[in-house]
């Protein structure tokens, strides 16, 4: 049976992002970075993958607009409260919307891999359950939950562990998908020493180098085109 799936992307400031690189990036490098990263993601589902819909999820005007601009709907935070808050707001929207599953993906992953994707939104899901995609430090960079509301979200420290025991406790389906582009996120000083290692390289994933990427008008695609505004804090 194929499942109408929505795939959220929460986005903080991009000004407050990558806190733990300060070592090594100050503030305008960081927030380069964090929106360089952000408009890979957003190219990624616009240009491999644009049957599906995506929803960002953000509190800042220039993100909202950075995100109609490539094809994305919006749904408006008036303060940032948190990944965990973002995956919720966007869980209970797309409930109500008639979506049968919500795939969130953060916008910091380096290496965005289209036969990784599909592979886990081909993955026999049945209802309720859960599908995880831990990154290497056991957080968790893709979960894929059917309905969308079905457990709490829980993002943080050890998150991917985190998650799966909120399932199990509920008596929910739940799978480890291990997908190694798709593990690697920017978080670390390390996670930077990385990424350009891997930009000295040809890549076959969409887009390894860190280099500018301008934004243009986007492709027409089936978006499920929205900006929602929620209660302030």
């Amino acid at each position: 049976m194929l499942m109408k799936t929505l795939v959220v992307i929460p986005v903080r400031d991009f000004a407050d992002a990558k806190s733990r690189l300060e070592p090594l990036l100050g503030a305008s490098r960081r927030a380069t970075l964090a929106r360089w990263l952000c408009e890979r993601t957003l190219t990624f589902f616009r240009e491999r993958m644009p049957e599906q819909d995506v929803l960002v999820v953000t509190a800042c005007d220039t993100i909202a607009q950075l995100a109609r601009s490539y094809g994305a709907a919006v749904l408006r935070e008036d303060c940032s409260r948190g990944m965990s808050a973002a995956a919720q707001l966007a869980a209970d929207w797309s409930s109500v919307q008639g979506y049968d599953s919500q795939l969130l993906i953060p916008a910091d992953i380096a290496q965005l891999d289209e036969v990784e994707l599909r592979t886990l939104l081909n993955h026999p899901r049945p209802v309720p359950s859960v599908l995880i995609s831990p990154a290497h430090d056991r957080g968790t960079n893709a979960l894929l939950t059917t309905p969308p509301n079905i457990l709490p979200f829980q993002f943080g420290l050890n998150s991917s562990d985190q998650h799966w025991n909120a399932a199990h406790r509920r008596g929910i389906t739940c799978s480890l998908i291990h997908l190694p582009k798709l593990s690697f996120d920017i978080d670390t000083p390390a996670d930077l020493a990385s990424l350009a290692s891997a930009s000295a390289t040809t890549s076959t994933s969409f887009g390894a180098r860190w280099d500018p990427l301008p934004s243009g008008p986007s492709r027409p695609a089936h978006r499920p085109a929205m900006v929602q505004e929620v209660p302030a804090c």
